[in-house]
């Protein structure tokens, strides 16, 4: 439950970037864990590349990652050298999350989830230094206590429409690259939100949020799929039909359900109504069972 609810909040994610990289000779010493021997160490950052090292936990025991982590970094030019006791304290950090205690209430709410926030950022106090934890985890927290901040107005704000600029204030607080994934990911909860509305009153909207042209698109792909559903629904008619048809042969039977396919839908459409099937038939024998 802990890990699960660490790995929710992004607290504890241990992010291995993979790219390819340079063969080295046989005879160097080894830094790697099998399942990285295609990846180089990733230097985008100190916290990138402790993280690096630290993801082959389970495949090598910790003083092997360890062993990796000094002979990678004595090979790197002095001003390149991480500081090895940051990365020791790193691992004691992530030792001690595994000991945090979100409470038992269930399911979780923003009251303790706010808790567990606060535990992290005591945990990360109790290891580093204020310019340590900006430099390692400065946007992980950032998103964190964003997400928690959302929460509180959802808790709070019930109004839609001023639930939205009210967000929109707290996303305006955000360094400039971080604004604009967050204004998308806004904006798609917005156009969600619509899916409510009557015809009239979600074009308005949408028109609104993405602009006119945007909003037409939205409504031919919204009659696209309510045609396509309404096929399928026919589709699914006559096939049951043809399946309970006792007087067809398996081959007749076959030949009839290709021939239904290809009446009604197109070539790129029929290898989606075969897995929409797999899944109807699969649903209809759970609850037959």
């Amino acid at each position: 439950m802990k890990k699960t609810v660490l790995s929710l909040i992004g607290v504890a994610a241990a992010a291995s970037a993979v790219c390819f990289y340079y063969p080295t000779t046989s005879d160097a010493p080894a830094i790697q864990v099998p399942s990285q021997q295609d990846t180089k160490v990733d230097t985008y950052s100190s916290r990138d590349t402790f993280d690096y090292f630290l993801s082959g936990l389970g495949e090598a025991d910790l003083e092997t990652l360890k062993t990796h982590f000094n002979t990678y970094n004595a090979g790197q030019p002095e001003a390149y050298q991480l500081d090895n006791d940051l990365f020791e304290r790193f691992i004691q950090y992530r030792a001690a999350l595994s000991n945090l205690n979100p409470g038992n209430r269930h399911p979780l709410n923003t009251e303790s989830l706010q808790r567990l926030n606060d535990q992290v950022m005591q945990t990360q106090s109790a290891f580093f230094s204020a310019e340590e934890q900006q430099r390692l985890f400065g946007e992980e927290n950032m998103q964190r206590q964003l997400a928690l901040r959302q929460l509180e107005l959802k808790d709070h704000i019930i109004n839609q429409d001023d639930y939205y600029n009210a967000w929109e204030q707290e996303i305006n607080t955000l360094p400039p690259v971080m604004q604009q994934s967050y204004r998308n990911a806004a904006v798609l909860s917005q156009l969600q939100a619509t899916n409510s509305l009557e015809e009239q009153d979600r074009y308005l909207k949408q028109q609104a949020l993405v602009g006119p042209e945007a909003a037409d698109r939205l409504v031919a792909l919204r009659k696209t799929r309510e045609a396509f559903q309404t096929k399928l629904e026919h589709y699914f008619q006559q096939r049951d039909a043809i399946l309970t048809d006792n007087n067809l042969a398996k081959e007749q039977e076959q030949q009839a359900l290709n021939e239904l396919r290809q009446t009604l839908f197109t070539a790129s459409q029929i290898r989606r109504v075969q897995a929409l099937e797999s899944i109807r038939d699969t649903q209809l024998v759970a609850k037959s069972q």
